[in-house]
């Protein structure tokens, strides 16, 4: 299907631990104009002032990895954040994230500087079906979660097999999941 995206710029990488640290030590977590409501109160929720897969020891920040704490490694992209942190960082950077429309052009046409796959990507998309989507015979599969606030993730992630990796795979999650493999990407009008 056909879909007309205005002019817009993309990060032709996702957000890296190093930069997401920098939102973290600026205060990102205790400022309340950079969440949305629905993130503010998850974060309150949760108790959140930092990644829930991250902990400080001494001075320096370590991130569950299965079963393990291991050193964060300052260039490999931010994993298991929510989309509400992903948002949250993209007001503070002054960016966005980008809409699942603008994440497939560029993926599809920009394929060689265009990287993805290290991890699932926040877009700012509510999982919907296209048009012509006909649910019938698996209606019990993604039926259902159009009705709920999903938002839409792409790219895939080292976990995700190879003969799913593809610029028009979408996966779809609620914005305060972080259990996944998931990061984010910016983007600017």
């Amino acid at each position: 299907h056909e879909v007309k995206v205005r002019a817009f710029s993309i990060a032709r990488r996702v957000v890296a631990n190093a930069e997401f640290a920098g939102f973290v030590a600026s205060g990102g977590y205790s400022r309340r104009e950079l969440w949305s409501a629905a993130g503010w109160a998850m974060r309150e929720r949760q108790a959140l002032d930092h990644p829930r897969y991250w902990k400080r020891e001494a001075d320096n920040w370590l991130v569950r990895r299965f079963d393990h704490w291991v050193p964060l490694a300052p260039d490999h992209p931010v994993i298991h954040v929510s989309g509400h942190e992903a948002e949250a960082y993209c007001r503070w950077a002054g960016r966005r994230l980008p809409m699942e429309a603008e994440w497939e052009c560029v993926a599809r046409t920009e394929a060689v500087q265009f990287k993805y796959g290290q991890v699932w990507e926040w877009t700012s998309s509510r999982f919907l079906p296209f048009g012509g989507f006909s649910a019938d015979p698996y209606k019990e599969y993604s039926q259902p979660w159009f009705a709920q606030e999903h938002r839409v993730l792409r790219g895939g992630s080292f976990a995700t097999p190879r003969r799913m990796m593809r610029a028009t795979f979408r996966n779809f999650y609620k914005p305060e999941r972080a259990d996944m493999f998931c990061g984010f990407r910016t983007c600017a009008t």
